[in-house]
């Protein structure tokens, strides 16, 4: 029992680092091709393969591991721990990013987005725009930083879930 603990624990730091690690990696890559201000389909269908992958495979290796057996709650004990480690990682960086790699972030992602509302609303007023600037700036950091969270979270679980159901062996 100890040793399946121990297992368990392995697998969550090891590929909750490694699933950090290539989201971090990827986010790097956009930096420096000039893109870590655009979102595109592609981005995220690559970021949800790679969370998809990371989840399942240590379940799988743990179900190897242990002799074909694996339970539902093993199984999302794994998947959750895994994408909180690759979550709690990817904001670390992030804080890092948005503090000391490139401190205009917050205004780079808010003039992106006042040129998204100009160009949809182009009555909008200087004021309006000012005022949505200022509240942004104190909400932007919060919200990824939450949204990085939640999100790994809410697709670990749904990926372990799936998992787990499809090859839940007690």
């Amino acid at each position: 029992m100890e040793t399946q603990k121990q297992s368990i624990k392995n697998l969550i730091f090891t590929y909750g680092s490694i699933l950090a690690l290539l989201s971090i990696l990827v986010a790097v890559v956009k930096y420096v091709m000039g893109r870590h201000l655009e979102n595109s389909a592609v981005d995220s269908i690559l970021g949800l393969v790679l969370l998809i992958a990371l989840v399942v495979y240590p379940i799988l290796q743990f179900k190897k591991q242990n002799n074909g057996r694996i339970s539902l709650s093993e199984s999302l004990k794994i998947g959750m721990g895994v994408a909180a480690v690759a979550a709690v990682l990817s904001v670390i960086y992030f804080i890092i990013f948005a503090n000391y790699i490139e401190p205009n972030f917050v205004d780079d992602v808010l003039n992106a987005e006042i040129s998204k509302q100009i160009k949809a609303n182009p009555s909008m007023s200087s004021e309006d725009l000012a005022k949505g600037m200022e509240m942004g700036r104190s909400f932007v950091l919060p919200m990824l930083y939450g949204g990085i969270i939640v999100v790994n979270l809410f697709l670990g679980f749904i990926t372990s879930l799936i998992t787990g159901l499809a090859i839940k062996k007690d």
